[in-house]
């Protein structure tokens, strides 16, 4: 204690409290920048494969292609999907007085969607849009 009543703080060294909340950088024990690595005694990384699984470009029409699931080549099955081009091909037709003929693009293969698929696993390959 000092003349004026005060008491002064201890010495850092005695102080064994947690770091404040506040201050979460400073829980974490820091690496000394100053040791040098030994590379004989650390474990190699461990080596992680990256495989990107893209889809096939398919067209049209049948296409020969490695199915990505069952790995034979075959000759895609093919499947036509209604599409909202389909239906506005269709209401163009409607709408420029030739209704007879909206069922055309429903009929054709040229407003739809082709969607590929194995034949022999039956997974989906690709589709390939109008």
């Amino acid at each position: 204690m000092d003349g004026t009543g005060t008491t002064d703080p201890p010495p850092y060294e005695q102080i064994n409290r947690p770091v404040p909340a506040a201050y979460p950088h400073q829980q974490m024990p820091m690496a000394d920048p100053y040791k040098s690595a030994n590379l004989h005694t650390q474990e190699p990384p461990s080596l992680q494969t990256t495989v990107i699984v893209t889809s096939p470009q398919v067209g049209p029409d049948p296409t020969t292609i490695i199915c990505p699931s069952c790995r034979a080549t075959v000759v895609t099955r093919l499947e036509y999907e209604t599409t909202t081009k389909t239906h506005l091909c269709a209401g163009l037709l409607c709408l420029f007085l030739c209704w007879p003929c909206a069922f055309v693009p429903y009929c054709s293969t040229a407003c739809r969607d082709a969607n590929h698929y194995c034949p022999n696993c039956g997974s989906f390959i690709g589709t390939y849009r109008k």
